[in-house]
């Protein structure tokens, strides 16, 4: 009995291991240039040996709001040493980041990069290329692939314009942006508002990023900003609102704000009454003066009549002063 449980022991865990090398597939011999690039798709390779002056391109398509990672472990072989980089190129052929390794003979290095894009385009093909620049290297073994990193719980990514802003709600979101690992740097928000009513938007960062928030009126003018103070900071832009209409919450994370992926939450509130719009005919957004066109010209008629006075004392002194003058003489 003992001996059929270790047979039967050794048989699951044969079956464990060819299950786990099946999984990673042969790397496909790739085209030797761009315009002979081969298709790859979400999953494990293992690439084969190369020389100095190999080379091989790939590419894989990504949608916007897709995070394309590649992440695994250069080789060299056990009797040469070597020198091998993996690039990632735009459907341009610009290039976007790249990871390369030295190695001792025998050496292993991993390695890991991502690339999140913005909404310029409603999908991507980006580039991969493999080189050997030194001697000889070993296998190449990595996982591709692609994460949704969709915004505010929908399905693409919030653009970076407030053309292509998503509509929210008062609540809480999550949110993707690429620091400088990608080109998706700024999410749009568009919010409907209530005259009376105070917007709140608060936005709460990874510790290492450093972020804005931004809110624009219909004709996408800066009503105000707010800065993070530092890495980590929570930022939150209030304003009270004198006009009934659409604003945009803009939530930016540029080139200096993180070296990676940032995934925030953001918190939109409103506090107070909301009135009726009667006459915005003047009314600004966010100075929280409530001025109208009635108001202005009472104001105009204020002015006209203290200055009616004072013209009037003007003529009289003068008037006085002749007078004054004749009797002497």
């Amino acid at each position: 009995m003992k001996k059929i449980l270790i047979i039967i022991f050794f048989g699951v865990l044969l079956v464990a291991v060819i299950g786990v090398v099946n999984a990673q597939e042969a790397l496909p011999t790739g085209g030797d240039s761009f315009e002979t690039a081969v298709k790859l798709e979400p999953g494990s390779y293992e690439g084969g040996v190369m020389k100095k002056g190999d080379s091989e391109y790939f590419y894989i398509n990504v949608k916007p709001g897709q995070d394309i990672k590649i992440e695994g472990t250069f080789k060299a072989l056990s009797d040469s040493m070597g020198e091998e980089y993996l690039t990632l190129y735009d459907e341009d052929r610009k290039k976007l980041t790249e990871i390369g390794a030295t190695l001792e003979k025998g050496q292993q290095e991993t390695f890991l990069f991502s690339w999140l894009p913005n909404t310029d385009k409603d999908l991507y093909k980006y580039y991969i290329k493999r080189e050997c620049t030194w001697v000889k290297i070993g296998a190449l073994s990595f996982e591709l692939s692609l994460t949704d990193r969709y915004d505010a719980g929908s399905q693409t990514d919030a653009g970076d314009t407030a053309e292509k802003a998503i509509n929210v709600e008062s609540g809480e979101y999550k949110g993707y942006l690429s620091g400088k690992a990608g080109a998706d740097t700024k999410d749009f928000y568009k919010v409907a508002v209530k005259k009376g009513k105070t917007l709140i938007v608060k936005v709460t960062p990874p510790s290492d990023a450093t972020m804005s928030v931004a809110v624009y009126d219909k004709d996408r003018r800066v009503l105000k900003d707010e800065y993070a103070s530092n890495p980590g900071a929570i930022v939150t832009n209030s304003l009270l609102i004198t006009k009934s209409e659409d604003v945009f919450a803009g939530v930016i994370c540029d080139r200096y704000c993180s070296e990676k992926l940032v995934a925030y939450t953001m918190n939109i509130t409103t506090e107070g009454v909301a009135v009726e719009d009667e006459d915005d005919g003047g009314a600004v957004i966010g100075t929280g003066e409530d001025t109208t066109k009635d108001e202005a010209e009472k104001k105009g008629s204020n002015w006209g009549l203290i200055i009616g006075i004072i013209a009037l004392i003007i003529i009289v002194a003068i008037i006085a002063y002749f007078l004054l003058r004749k009797k002497k003489q």
